[in-house]
């Protein structure tokens, strides 16, 4: 069975949508021979944003997972500023005006370039050199964010010339917060020439969406740009397993992850606003000040239920006791994100706030699973709504080509073609 090394900083007991990319697919590529080997940072000395132990449920019991320390610098500055004014993606959990708010993004994007984990580096590279002359490793994979994972990679690259694919989950300096990092010029420099040096010695680039596809393969001469592969995530098909949805007497939505300033979100505000049926909305993540600041506009606090972040078999519930999913992307993105994929696993209808030539359209028409909005023009959204309370629109989810199974086999494809 080959052997493939995995370096990834989110594994379990960290939580999140960028835990669960590797997770799962590690469950499965033995499915295709292939053994994976997990490297990974010490939670005691990790810096998570959200942690979710159900997941450690999840890690196979014959994986092999190898964890080691790493120096911290955001557990440094959680004890000096506090640990809720510890930066969250997109900044959702912060106001981005204030003084303190400020100052950690410009020490964040100016000091830790490329980003606050890289102190994680030298001990995984340490371990990565014993573990790729000890299991005669010819295949490493990096995954980011945190993107100084690939760093890992591109040393390892360079000391042993073996094949190393680069996953990017999220974009690098095109991620929707950059400007927000406060860059000085050199800072952004800087970034830019390291994003291009993984980039032009990662034998493949892996991402999940044909946007950031496109925007990779355009930062690379054109004899490079095929080796930018798409690679979209998936559901696990056994997360939906025994689950029984709790069904409530209003028409139920769900909205579950970050939810940042920048998204979107007021389209549907005004649309629940004005609806004239008996209606909930759950919202389970990490929301913005703003956003809330929004949610009041609209004179709709008192209707929404504002969860905080749940274990994964909660969300889970959630999705599919739902009469309707919501999704929602920054700045009207042209990407995806990962939970849409579970979104489209529960089978439950999604409506999508976003750019109808985007990403999350597309899969979401694939799939047969819901319908998009760029805004509420004419009230087009209060009556999509209304028409699935009343049971005049149905959707039929084709599931199937969207498994974390089938991805993982073709992640084997992939590294088999090198």
């Amino acid at each position: 069975m080959k052997k493939v090394l995995i370096i990834t900083y989110y594994w379990p007991p960290a939580g999140g949508a960028g835990v669960q990319r590797w997770l799962k697919m590690s469950k499965y590529l033995t499915d295709f021979n292939v053994e994976p080997i997990i490297l990974t940072v010490r939670p005691e000395s990790a810096s998570y944003p959200v942690s979710d132990s159900s997941f450690l449920a999840e890690v196979p019991q014959n994986l092999r997972v190898i964890r080691t320390k790493s120096f911290e610098p955001l557990q440094v500055y959680s004890r000096v500023f506090g640990k809720k004014n510890v930066p969250y993606s997109g900044f959702a959990n912060v106001e981005t005006d204030s003084f303190i708010s400020r100052l950690s993004r410009w020490i964040r994007g100016n000091i830790f370039i490329p980003d606050a984990r890289k102190g994680w580096n030298k001990f995984a590279v340490k371990e990565a050199n014993d573990l790729v002359q000890n299991e005669k490793i010819d295949t490493v994979i990096t995954t980011g964010p945190p993107h100084s994972s690939h760093l890992i990679g591109l040393e390892l690259k360079e000391k042993f010339k073996l094949n190393w694919i680069a996953d990017f989950r999220d974009p690098w300096i095109d991620i929707y917060y950059y400007s927000q990092l406060l860059h000085t010029a050199r800072a952004k420099k800087s970034d830019k020439e390291l994003e291009l040096k993984v980039l032009s010695f990662s034998d493949l680039v892996l991402t999940v969406c044909p946007s950031n596809q496109s925007l990779i393969s355009a930062k690379l001469p054109s004899d490079l740009r095929a080796k930018v592969k798409l690679l979209p995530n998936g559901f696990d098909e056994t997360d939906f397993e025994d689950i029984v949805p709790v069904k409530s007497d209003d028409f139920t939505m769900v909205y579950t992850g970050t939810m940042a300033a920048t998204y979107h979100f007021s389209p549907l505000l005004s649309a629940l606003s004005k609806l004239e049926i008996d209606w909930n909305l759950i919202i389970a993540g990490s929301i913005s000040p703003e956003v809330r600041n929004q949610i009041n506009e609209h004179h709709l606090g008192n209707k929404i239920d504002f969860r905080g972040y749940l274990p994964h078999a909660e969300v889970i519930r959630l999705l599919v006791s739902a009469d309707l999913l919501v999704h929602v992307l920054p700045e009207y993105e042209l990407g995806t994100s990962g939970k849409l994929f579970e979104y489209i696993g529960s089978g439950r209808p999604i409506l999508n706030i976003g750019r109808k030539d985007g990403d999350s359209a597309f899969y979401i028409n694939e799939a047969n699973a819901g319908k998009t909005f760029m805004e509420n023009n004419n009230g087009e959204i209060e009556l999509f709504i209304e028409s699935l309370q009343a049971g005049k629109l149905n959707f039929d989810t084709n599931r199937k080509s969207f498994t974390r199974k089938a991805r993982a086999k073709k992640l084997v494809e992939l590294i088999s073609s090198l």
